[in-house]
């Protein structure tokens, strides 16, 4: 090989007017692809067979047939329906056709990857089906998405060789146009692979810069670091101001006591006191459960399921697995549709509506969810991964209600110092226990100002010694008045702050009280059974009276 012949070729400008033209086709091809993609990789995804089924066909035979012979039969065809693109253009068409079916079927993959539970906690805070999208889902998926979709990047700019057969002028065709008159094949097509690798070298390059944008624990462990720096210059956790000298550090300066959370209440809140009766007037139930019926794939879950519930109460729901529970809880806040019956907050249906005895889906139950006001905390906490603690307690604030980022941000502060986590505000989930991430997911609920919180058994999922953390501040929303509804098995807490239990079996309620009546003298078999092998597994567990 001609080492001074490959140097003449690698600058030369017709190699480099071909690079430029393969590259411009690329990213127009590209760029063009992305959105229908997503299209696409949404209809896929759809609740709806129809729509589902329609782009099968059509991915179908783009990722079974040549590019090749794709771009043919595009350059011929297109002329004879009237279309008469030029062959830049066309081929900018075929592969923008070509790539989105192999990049629909990729975001496809990378948005399924996200868990459901995600969906279900950005629902229940009111967030619509496209702030879902937009700030819950796209970004955890980008993280398996980016390292696929940067390849099809380089997939693209190599296929744009293949478009020299509709005699476009990029690259390949370039080579080949100098290689027929000197007929130096390897100096000439070495240039060319040279220039080739150089473009997609600086796809590789932009993948990793990605990559690493979206690396949450190497963006954890620099903020880590930056806490632990923090600390180490005496920094209040909630001002980012140094402390006075001899001041103790950290949030334990932050005061805690209950008073923090009563801006967070619902002014009506003091209208109600404990047993629900309100100081202007008789007693009234604050949500209505009226024969309720649920079923999936045919099965019965829920059987004319109907109780009220009071404000300021705590509803316990308890009950062997299967019995319902946490589906009569999702119903409350339409997470779950109804099949029969109602249900209703403070007067209001959520998410649906009534038409001729039968509930109605709404289209847009989060903006209903929001406006009534129905708060929800998760077995599995369901933080956002992608967003720090902070972020995670004003985006619903922020996005759904309106709040001003700057004030959203200062009361988000205030709850993580009523609940003694301020020096955690800039940490993301993956860096916190479960029952520090538990509490987060319970100061997340309230800071939307919630009238009803809705708990699926909280501390399920946590080791023994981090529950008593999740109860503590479940205690001091049961002393500030919250309208509480919670499934769970922790029998000394409900013994000590439920207003009522509800016991179900097999979709029915079996008997409901308080909690004197169902734990100690219940009236029925299948309870009295239930309610000892629970206190068998609870034995050791503090009461309220041994808590700190």
């Amino acid at each position: 090989m001609d080492a001074s012949a490959f140097l003449h070729y690698l600058t030369l400008p017709l190699l480099w007017e071909g690079l430029k033209t393969a590259m411009i086709i690329a990213v127009l091809a590209f760029a063009a692809a992305l959105p229908f993609s997503l299209g696409m990789a949404m209809m896929r995804m759809s609740h709806y067979r129809i729509v589902r089924l329609l782009p099968i066909p059509f991915i179908w035979v783009m990722r079974g047939t040549p590019i090749l012979l794709q771009l043919l039969f595009w350059y011929n065809v297109l002329p004879l329906v009237g279309l008469g693109l030029s062959a830049f253009w066309t081929a900018v068409l075929g592969l923008m056709l070509n790539e989105i079916a192999f990049m629909s079927e990729i975001i496809r993959g990378g948005l399924q990857s996200i868990k459901k539970t995600q969906r279900d906690a950005a629902s229940a805070l009111g967030l619509s089906s496209w702030q879902i999208m937009h700030r819950v889902i796209m970004p955890q998926a980008m993280r398996s998405i980016a390292p696929a979709m940067a390849n099809e990047g380089m997939v693209i700019v190599k296929h744009t060789s293949l478009a020299s057969v509709i005699t476009v002028q990029e690259l390949t065709l370039s080579s080949e146009q100098v290689v027929s008159t000197n007929f130096q094949y390897v100096e000439v097509f070495l240039a060319a692979g040279v220039l080739y690798l150089g473009a997609t070298t600086l796809i590789a390059l932009a993948q990793n810069y990605l990559e690493r944008h979206l690396d949450l624990e190497r963006r954890g462990h620099a903020i880590a670091i930056a806490a632990q720096a923090g600390r180490e210059r005496g920094e209040n956790p909630l001002t980012g101001e140094t402390a006075p000298a001899g001041a103790e550090s950290g949030g334990k300066t932050i005061d805690t006591e209950a008073p923090a959370l009563q801006k967070f209440l619902n002014p009506g809140r003091a209208l109600a006191n404990k047993d629900g009766r309100r100081a202007d007037g008789p007693r009234r139930p604050y949500v209505v459960i009226n024969k309720v019926a649920k079923s999936f794939h045919g099965k019965r879950v829920l059987r004319d399921v109907s109780f009220n519930i009071f404000p300021g109460e705590v509803v316990f729901l308890i009950g062997p697995s299967g019995s319902g529970k946490t589906t009569l809880l999702r119903t409350i806040n339409r997470l779950e549709t109804v099949d029969d019956g109602e249900i209703t907050v403070g007067g209001q249906f959520v998410g649906y509506r009534a038409s001729a005895g039968r509930p109605v889906p709404l289209r847009d139950a989060a903006r209903s969810r929001a406006r009534v006001g129905v708060g929800m905390v998760f077995q599995h906490f369901n933080l956002f991964d992608h967003l720090t603690v902070l972020e995670n307690v004003i985006e619903a604030p922020v996005r759904v209600h309106g709040t001003k980022r700057d004030q959203a941000r200062a009361e988000a502060r205030e709850l993580l110092a009523w609940a003694g986590l301020a020096e955690y505000e800039n940490h993301y989930p993956h860096q916190l226990s479960g029952g520090q991430q538990q509490r987060i997911a319970i100061i997340r609920a309230v800071a939307t100002r919630p009238k009803l919180l809705l708990f699926d058994e909280p501390t399920s999922a946590l080791d023994p010694e981090l529950v008593n953390e999740v109860l503590d501040l479940m205690r001091k929303l049961a002393e500030s008045g919250m309208t509480m509804v919670v499934v769970s098995h922790e029998i000394v807490f409900a013994r000590d702050w439920a207003d009522k239990v509800v016991f179900m079996e097999d979709g029915e309620i079996v008997q409901h009280g308080a909690p004197e009546e169902v734990f100690n003298s219940p009236d029925n078999p299948r309870t009295k059974n239930f309610v000892h092998l629970i206190e068998q597994r609870s034995e050791g567990r503090p009461s309220k009276t041994q808590e700190v």
